[in-house]
């Protein structure tokens, strides 16, 4: 563990590019130290490394290659670190007028019945000193080890740090599987799902379905679960299908952004978001993740197959996760990304309350 900390610091200190992450429940963290500060981008969907995708669709992702990188794997292990916050971040009453004027056009927007459904979004913004990312990450993962923790760094760009509970997409072989997340309560509410949310949910999981449909067949909707990401709930409907690997850009292309993101019909909310939000989502509600990192399997662990145990297969397997509950650290500030899917049915001002739910997410481990 003291070898992650000292190898992270000496990236960070040679402002070299990095990130370094950690699987739902997993045991171990994965590492790529970039070995320059080039800033290189996604060329095609076959390359192998990690990727980091804007929001903007037209945007190309930044890429960690394999090949340009040393890719390092460490044992997770329980270690001694202060867990108490001690920032804050206040809302002030001209930021909630802000966002609540922006609420309301949305939902009238709504209910004129322009859009299914928005999904909006605010940046809070603070004065902020990070000078030990490693434990950043830590914080991450003691507090949020059902989720995929990371924090990713690039001089040119800055650094970006979150814990997701939301799978954008999974390849395995010819399997693809993804999941509509939507819908927010507090862990400690006493109360059964609204109608709101679960209208809001499956909106998600019907556009998700439907471009899906579009590259493949015999897709897969799983029963709807209630889902727990931290001090938070969510319901989350889990989607699979076989599908052509060769075709798994065009499939991302069609699934980002999701209405669970973005909203509906997309390309129309998508021009809302740009005309009213206010200010560059940047890779917040962009995806990220492995992509054709190589997995080895054995082809039996059986007592009277020892012979074949030599024998092992390399799979390309992709595990991409949508950028929710996250921050970005430039310039001596930290910016805290926050939104909400809107309605016909939704409230001003309980979409204002659940952002600041939502943002205590990053602020536990500021």
């Amino acid at each position: 563990m003291q070898e992650l900390k000292e190898d992270i610091q000496k990236q960070w200190a040679s402002n070299l590019p990095f990130v370094a992450y950690h699987f739902p429940n997993s045991r171990e963290v994965t590492c790529f130290f970039q070995k320059d500060a080039t800033l290189s981008h996604l060329q095609n969907y076959k390359e192998t490394g990690f990727i980091f995708s804007p929001f903007e669709a037209t945007s190309q992702p930044v890429f960690f290659s394999e090949e340009n990188s040393d890719v390092l794997k460490y044992e997770l292990i329980d270690s001694e670190i202060e867990y108490v916050s001690k920032f804050s971040l206040k809302n002030t009453l001209s930021d909630k007028n802000k966002y609540i004027d922006l609420l309301q056009h949305t939902i009238t927007a709504v209910k004129n019945e322009e859009y299914k459904k928005v999904v909006v979004s605010r940046v809070m913004t603070e004065d902020y000193t990070l000078e030990n990312p490693e434990e950043l990450l830590l914080k991450l993962i003691h507090f949020y080890p059902e989720a995929f923790t990371y924090i990713w760094f690039h001089p040119e760009i800055g650094l970006w740090a979150g814990a997701s509970p939301e799978i954008f997409a999974k390849t395995y072989r010819t399997k693809f599987e993804t999941m509509a997340l939507a819908g927010t309560k507090r862990v400690n509410e006493n109360r059964e799902w609204t109608q709101k949310e679960l209208d809001e949910q499956q909106i998600v999981t019907d556009e998700i379905v439907s471009a899906l449909e579009n590259h493949t067949q015999n897709v897969q909707v799983h029963p709807r679960i209630t889902d727990r990401a931290g001090d938070l709930f969510h319901l989350r409907t889990d989607i699979s299908t076989d599908f052509d690997s060769s075709k798994l850009g065009l499939v991302l292309k069609d699934l980002h952004p999701t209405p669970a993101v973005c909203g509906l019909p997309k390309a129309k909310a998508y021009k809302f978001l740009k005309e009213n939000e206010g200010y560059d989502r940047q890779f917040y509600t962009g995806f990220f993740g492995e992509l054709n990192v190589a997995k080895q399997t054995q082809r039996s662990n059986r007592t009277r197959n020892q012979e074949n145990q030599a024998y092992k297969s390399v799979v390309r397997a992709s595990n991409l996760y949508v950028n929710l509950r996250c921050m970005s650290f430039k310039h001596r500030k930290v910016h805290i990304y926050i939104g909400g899917g809107i309605t016909k049915d939704s409230i001003a001002e309980e979409e204002w309350t659940e952002t600041v739910n939502k943002s205590r997410t990053m602020l536990k481990v500021l």
